[in-house]
C-alpha cells in the first residue's frame, strides 16, 4: 500500500460543481435540496476516517429507484458521479483527472503494482450513495483493484482494508510483506502478510484484509515470476564470471535498493527472498 496525501478539496463545492452541470431543472433542484447532508455526510467520513471507524457509517440498501436521501433515489445520486463528474465534458472532470494524477510514477496505491487508471470509491457507491463524489472516498486505482475489490464491505473494524489517504505510519514505515523461494522449476515466489509483534490486534488483521481483498498473493506471485525469468540471464553471467557469492550480493544489494523506496512493494519482498535463499543463489535461478 502506497501512502496519499489527502485531497483538500471542499466537499460541498465538488458536489455543487457537479449539480450544477445537470440540465434537468427538477433533478438539479432536488439534488441542491439535500446539499447540506450530503456536507454532513462527508463531514461523518472525515471523522470515522481519522479513527478507522469507516467500517461504522450505515451502507443503504434500498434500490437504485428508491429514495435514498430525502428526495433523491439512489441512482440519481449515483449519477451524479457517473454522468456529472466523470464526463470528459463536464466541469467537474478536472477534479477526477486531478485525484487520479497524484500516485507518484502513477502507481496504483492499493497494490503498488498496477497503474491508476480509474477512480476507486473506497465506500462503494452503490452501498453509500451519498458518498458518491466525496473527493475523500475517491482513490486512484487500478482496474484490478477497483474491480476486484467489487462492492464488498466491511463490517467490523479489522476488516477494513487499508486507505491510502487515512493509513500511514506503521503500514508504511514497518515491512509487514514478506515472501520464500519455492524449490519448483523455475523458481516460484510465494508471498505473505507477517506484521510485527509490537502492532495492535486490529492493525494485524487489517493488513491481512487488505493482502487478501486485493488477491496481492496471486497477484504479485505472478509478476514475480515475469521478473524472475528476465533476471535470470544477469544471474547466470554473474555466477560464471565472478561466482555464486555475487549472486547473492547482488541480490542483496536490489533488495536494499527497493526497500529504499518502499519496503512493503513485492520488489522487496522477492529480492529479499531471492537473496536469502541459498538453493536459489547456488543455482536455483537456472
Amino acid at each position: 500500500m502506497r501512502a496519499l496525501a489527502k485531497p483538500n478539496y471542499d466537499p460541498k463545492t465538488v458536489y455543487q460543481m457537479c449539480v450544477n452541470s445537470i440540465r434537468n431543472e427538477d433533478l438539479r433542484d432536488r439534488l441542491n435540496l439535500v446539499t447540506l447532508k450530503i456536507v454532513d455526510a462527508a463531514g461523518d467520513y472525515e471523522q470515522k476516517a481519522k479513527a478507522k471507524q469507516l467500517y461504522s457509517i450505515p451502507p443503504n440498501n434500498c434500490e437504485n429507484n428508491e429514495i435514498a436521501l430525502d428526495v433523491v433515489t439512489k441512482k440519481e445520486l449515483k449519477d451524479v458521479y457517473s454522468s456529472h463528474m466523470v464526463d470528459r465534458a463536464k466541469p467537474a472532470r478536472e477534479i477526477y483527472d486531478s485525484l487520479l494524477s497524484q500516485p507518484p510514477l502513477g502507481r496504483c496505491p492499493f497494490c503498488g503494482l498496477g497503474h491508476a487508471s480509474t477512480l476507486d470509491h473506497y465506500l462503494p457507491k452503490t452501498k453509500y450513495p451519498q458518498l458518491s463524489v466525496l473527493p475523500l472516498n475517491l482513490v486512484p486505482s487500478c482496474k484490478d483493484c477497483n474491480t476486484g475489490k467489487s462492492t464488498a464491505i466491511a463490517t467490523t473494524a479489522e476488516e477494513q482494508s487499508l486507505h491510502p489517504y487515512f493509513d500511514h505510519q506503521n503500514f508504511i514505515d514497518d515491512q509487514w510483506l514478506y515472501a520464500e523461494v519455492r524449490q519448483t522449476k523455475p523458481a516460484t515466489i510465494y508471498f505473505f502478510v507477517k506484521a510485527p509483534d509490537n502492532w495492535d490486534h486490529i492493525s494485524k488483521i487489517r493488513v491481512q484484509s487488505h493482502f487478501n481483498a486485493f488477491n496481492l498473493a496471486l497477484r504479485y506471485s505472478l509478476e514475480a515470476g515475469n521478473e524472475m525469468v528476465s533476471l535470470r540471464d544477469t544471474l547466470v553471467s554473474y555466477s560464471k564470471s565472478i561466482g555464486s557469492p555475487w549472486v547473492k550480493k547482488n541480490l542483496e544489494i536490489e533488495a536494499t535498493s527497493c526497500a529504499s523506496q518502499h519496503i512493503n512493494s513485492w520488489k522487496t519482498a522477492m529480492f529479499q527472498a531471492l537473496a536469502s535463499s541459498d538453493w536459489y543463489c547456488n543455482g536455483g535461478f537456472l
